[in-house]
């Protein structure tokens, strides 16, 4: 932190006395140009922590700006380095410690394999019905109408599992924590990158949020999820 401090001291002696620039003007902009090493957001436009964010979102693969981040359309244009072009739009943070997106390369990829349509198909099959909100990119499982809720989710998983493994798609790594006090955060969120599926427990209802991270999961895995959240929603209301 002192080496900071004597940079920026250092800094503004130069601009005084180069440009005769007023200190009080112009420290806000220099101290937003001096790095902090300890944070990795520090010193970064908003197309570096994108980048930096689909990174840790999609290990495998490396991005680059084609039109940078629009404040004002709200959106960008990003491309992987197979020349993918995708959306990054809605920041819902973007500040010293904080950034966070959302980006459409996954929903890119899955709807070029007509995921939905597949999805869909696969959800009958169980006995379910598939619901996509084309606003919001979100994708839900919803029960027939004249379904009775049990605790044994070895059919749901199985469905599940199905419709994770329909396409092919590159590793997702979910965002830990999307934010905590006292730690830097950035993600980027993909969009139709989960499956919310509804489970009932009498007049009761909840969702479980299914990731394409838990791709590699097997039916067991899956579901044990399910029964865990059941678990939960049988307990509040006994």
């Amino acid at each position: 932190m002192g080496k900071r401090i004597i940079s920026v001291l250092l800094i503004v002696g130069i601009c005084l006395s180069v440009t005769a620039c007023s200190p009080v003007e112009n420290l806000f902009d220099i101290m937003n140009r001096v790095t902090d090493n300890d944070n990795p957001l520090s010193g970064k436009s908003t197309d570096e922590r994108i980048i930096m964010s689909l990174k840790d979102t999609y290990p495998e693969h490396t991005f680059s700006a084609i039109n940078s981040f629009d404040n004002d359309k709200g959106e960008g244009l990003f491309s992987d380095e197979k020349g993918i072009k995708f959306r990054v739009h809605n920041l819902i943070y973007n500040n010293t410690y904080h950034f966070g997106c959302e980006d459409d390369y996954l929903a890119t990829i899955l709807n070029e394999q007509n995921y939905i349509s597949q999805a869909s198909d696969i959800a009958t099959k169980y006995g379910y019905a598939l619901a996509y909100d084309e606003e919001n990119e979100i994708v839900s499982i919803q029960y027939a109408e004249d379904f009775q809720q049990t605790d044994d989710f070895s059919y749901y998983s199985k469905m599940v599992y199905e419709i994770l493994n329909v396409v092919e798609i590159p590793t997702v790594v979910d965002p830990d924590t999307e934010f905590s006090t006292g730690e830097v955060n950035y993600y980027s969120r993909p969009c139709m990158g989960t499956l919310l599926c509804d489970i009932t427990y009498h007049t009761s209802k909840t969702s479980l949020r299914i990731s394409f991270e838990d791709k590699d999961l097997s039916e067991e895995q899956i579901q044990a999820k399910f029964k865990e959240e059941y678990q939960w929603l049988k307990e509040t209301q006994e």
